[in-house]
């Protein structure tokens, strides 16, 4: 059992630990890609790390700044008992803006998962008191360290949705036969160089993700779900151009269209109305 991790390694952490007895949520507040996240974590005023970093952009890779067996720097006195992830969010969203982004939700309840498998940590929330004492093993918030954390607010108190998080956590499958970090692999096609691209849908809200070679998967539109067929990928040799195809959820067969390099994909809808 694991995760993919792209190791962005930060010069700021304690070379020991304690046990592992709390997994603590953050939001970064500001990065909203778990590299610019790494970038920060690098810089040497930064004087913060944490273990993990993930976003709403690219699903099941998750940026590593600090190796589990080290502290990480995030949650003040807190940090020696703490494992730590930064969701690449703010602690201001709504319960509802949460909601609406499945990519950084399913990465936070997969990095969960990974974690209380791991450190054998149960899938319990901790309240404030218990979060700060050390001593307790479950799940906690920054918010919950209270004032021995810095003081911070984030993820939400009132409205984080930990509770959603945490069921996936506990039922999480690993993705399904053919897929990669959940990602359905449905074509691949060769461009002119005979770089691979491989595109397929998220198995969970039918969003496409692409990759190139052995890079990760990642959203072609971070806007874009519902496919319900498809997708298939093609390289337009005369254009050197890279196309999808797929059909939305209204049966409308569509086309996203990037050229070779630099890539930046573009949306049509062709139209019709054809069967999943």
């Amino acid at each position: 059992m694991a995760i993919e991790e792209l190791w962005i390694p930060s010069p700021h952490y304690t070379a020991s630990r304690d046990a592992y007895n709390v997994a603590a949520f953050h939001t970064t507040q500001g990065a909203m890609r778990f590299r610019d996240l790494g970038a920060w974590f690098q810089n040497p005023s930064a004087q913060c790390s944490s273990h993990h970093g993930a976003d709403q952009y690219e699903r099941g890779v998750f940026g590593a700044y600090v190796y589990e067996n080290h502290t990480a720097w995030t949650a003040a006195g807190a940090n020696r008992y703490s494992i730590q992830i930064e969701l690449c969010a703010y602690a201001e969203w709504s319960r509802s803006t949460w909601l609406s982004k499945p990519i950084i939700i399913d990465n936070a309840a997969e990095w969960l998962h990974y974690i209380c498998e791991k450190y054998e940590i149960p899938y319990t929330l901790l309240n404030n008191s218990q979060a700060q004492s050390g001593s307790y093993r479950g799940i906690a918030q920054h918010f919950n360290f209270g004032a021995m954390g810095s003081g911070h607010w984030d993820c939400g108190e009132d409205t984080f949705p930990i509770d959603v998080i945490l069921d996936k956590a506990r039922n999480w499958s690993g993705g399904s036969a053919g897929s990669k970090g959940g990602i359905t692999v449905a074509g691949s096609a060769r461009d002119g160089s005979g770089r691979l691209w491989s595109v397929g849908s998220w198995d969970g809200n039918g969003q496409l993700n692409f990759k190139i070679g052995n890079g990760v998967f990642s959203a072609i539109d971070s806007d874009q779900s519902g496919a319900i067929g498809g997708p298939t990928i093609s390289f337009d040799k005369s254009g050197d151009r890279m196309d999808v195809t797929y059909i939305n959820s209204s049966k409308k067969m569509c086309l996203y269209t990037t050229q070779v390099s630099p890539v930046d994909w573009v949306w049509s809808e062709l139209g019709g109305k054809f069967q999943a």
